[in-house]
């Protein structure tokens, strides 16, 4: 049974209709805003209707519970998915692996701090208010929640200045510890990097304290009961985005790869073992 890390799921849309065959509907799970989320996949979308030859259409979900319950329910055909919450995916409704980025296979997490905190080492989180992402995120929850318990010996629920606040997102997690409101917080390497290179951190108010060690992340995947050549072309579209074509750079660019890479069943194996071990899935 998965844990009751879906209940967001409910407020996804109902509106949204069976995927007809003419028409391909893909979301992913909202781990940041939506306008950065809207600014990243235009082109995305684009270049999949030109090679599947198929309108495709971003449908927004309001949280990552949302993401599994409409790919398990088969109002989304394909999904941007977390390792956890493909791991709920699969548990639900055999979804499928496809393609992942260069960097998924060896993903990281930050652990950031405000300057003002106190906080200057890894061990000095215990005792300090501290942020998390959704609680369905790979990069912005469970993992550091591994972390944590197992090389911090910090325990969640019981060593923080009271219980850990869920932001929901890595970028509103920046902004947390950005505030005040919470003394320190974990979230996503690639969106940490990303939003510094454009400035959007004040490094006068939050720093970097620790970042984890490496394990597997994101990954596009497919409903249960597509046709398998839809898949596989699906799959193909990112396998060979070519960096050297300036457009498909570009959807590259935009994504944090460099290239896509085939995924498989087993590649997630590591994460659904954790998400055991923490009690996040059961």
């Amino acid at each position: 049974m998965i844990a009751t890390l879906l209940v967001g799921a409910s407020l996804f849309t109902s509106s949204i209709a069976y995927s007809a065959d003419d028409v391909i509907r893909v979301t992913g799970i909202p781990d940041e805003n939506p306008t950065e989320l809207a600014r990243k996949n235009q082109p995305m979308v684009e270049y999949l209707e030109k090679k599947l030859g198929k309108k495709v259409t971003y449908v927004p979900v309001t949280d990552y519970g949302a993401a599994v319950s409409a790919l398990s329910a088969g109002k989304i055909d394909f999904a941007w998915l977390g390792g956890f919450t493909f791991v709920q995916a699969r548990h639900l409704a055999g979804a499928e692996p496809l393609a992942m980025r260069d960097i998924d296979r060896k993903f990281k997490s930050v652990f950031i701090a405000s300057t003002t905190s106190g906080i200057e080492k890894p061990e000095d989180f215990k005792g300090k208010s501290f942020a998390f992402g959704s609680k369905s995120s790979t990069s912005g929850h469970l993992m550091p929640r591994h972390f944590l318990l197992s090389q911090l010996t910090i325990n969640p629920e019981k060593d923080f200045a009271g219980l850990p606040v869920y932001s929901g997102a890595h970028d509103a997690t920046v902004k947390l510890v950005e505030s005040g409101k919470v003394q320190g917080g974990a979230l996503n390497i690639e969106v940490w990097d990303r939003m510094l290179a454009e400035g959007k951190v004040d490094t006068k108010k939050v720093k970097l304290v620790w970042t984890s060690p490496e394990y597997v992340d994101y990954v596009w995947a497919a409903r249960k009961g597509l046709a398998p050549e839809l898949v596989s072309k699906f799959k193909d579209a990112f396998l060979n985005l070519d960096p050297k074509d300036p457009q498909q750079k570009a959807v590259l660019d935009l994504q944090g790869a460099k290239v896509f890479v085939a995924a498989s069943q087993a590649d997630f194996d590591s994460i659904e073992k954790v998400a055991r071990d923490t009690g996040l899935l059961k």
